[in-house]
């Protein structure tokens, strides 16, 4: 029985010295490539529409299996009817882009053990929640304007007092996977592609129907009027293609907007929690 107990002892002290080895804290960067889904993508991630993105990344490995990541980043995402295949988004004509700043915490699992004394490619899924600002733009006349303030779909107006301007900052769910492999003691070099689920449709300014133009115009002026319906631009007599209650927002799946972020990161390992077994 004695016998029995040291052994004991001495394999849950193996175990934790183990799980105190695996444990280290990682800072690094990710450069990579952002994009979107919503209702100016022409029902799909148009590649044409990728831009550059950065991130700061620090990761916390729990153990072999589990680690925590914080990621603060940046994207920028954007959308066109022009770029669009259908007789429908040619007459709407309808345009933006905007920056994303990200901050968001992520829960990694590995699918292989990793272990720093292996060197391998280690496959990992992510999950996790951010909180994210957008700020959708377009351009009207060789001038940029924000469209939120504008109130293109009537929000904030008397008339349509149901339709409130929705906010610039909002919370994202990042789910996606990734592959990371350690070089030496210190980094680990890796890639990761995720995208993000959003609890807003208007990523774009782009989600329910068309306001009347003249509310728009009394409201916010002549350049939301002209923003919110760009239709007429398109037409030999400059007159609009919609009129009040037609779609203005339309994709196949109904969802909500969402983003896309990934790239290359290389991280380093600023501290390991644990001491190297003794040597015997």
């Amino acid at each position: 029985m004695k016998k029995l107990k040291v052994s004991l002892v001495m394999i849950f002290v193996l175990f934790s010295l183990e799980k105190s080895m695996s444990q280290s804290i990682e800072l690094g960067l990710m450069l990579g490539a952002s994009n979107y889904y919503g209702d100016l993508s022409n029902n799909s991630v148009m590649l044409s529409q990728t831009h550059p993105s950065a991130s700061i990344i620090g990761r916390y490995n729990f153990d072999d299996r589990w680690a925590v990541k914080g990621n603060i980043g940046y994207g920028r995402i954007s959308g066109a009817d022009s770029l669009g295949s259908s007789a429908y988004r040619k007459a709407r004509n309808l345009s933006f882009y905007s920056d994303i700043y990200e901050i968001s915490v992520q829960v990694e699992y590995n699918l292989v053990k990793n272990s720093r004394f292996k060197d391998k490619l280690i496959p990992y899924v992510f999950a996790g929640i951010g909180v994210f600002n957008f700020n959708p733009k377009a351009k009207l006349h060789d001038t940029i304007y924000e469209l939120q303030p504008l109130g293109t779909e009537g929000q904030g107006t008397t008339l349509y007092n149901d339709r409130q301007k929705y906010a610039l900052t909002t919370v994202c769910i990042p789910v996606g996977f990734g592959l990371k492999k350690k070089v030496g003691e210190r980094f680990t070099v890796g890639i990761d592609i995720g995208v993000r689920f959003t609890f807003t449709d208007y990523l774009d300014d782009v989600s329910g129907t068309y306001a009347d133009p003249r509310v728009v115009r009394a409201a916010y002026g002549t350049v939301a009027a002209q923003l919110s319906d760009r239709s007429n631009e398109k037409t030999p007599d400059g007159s609009n293609v919609f009129k009040e209650g037609d779609p203005r927002g339309f994709k196949s799946f109904k969802i909500n907007d969402m983003y896309f972020m990934g790239g290359l990161s290389v991280t380093y390992v600023l501290k390991n929690k644990g001491q190297a077994c003794p040597k015997f």
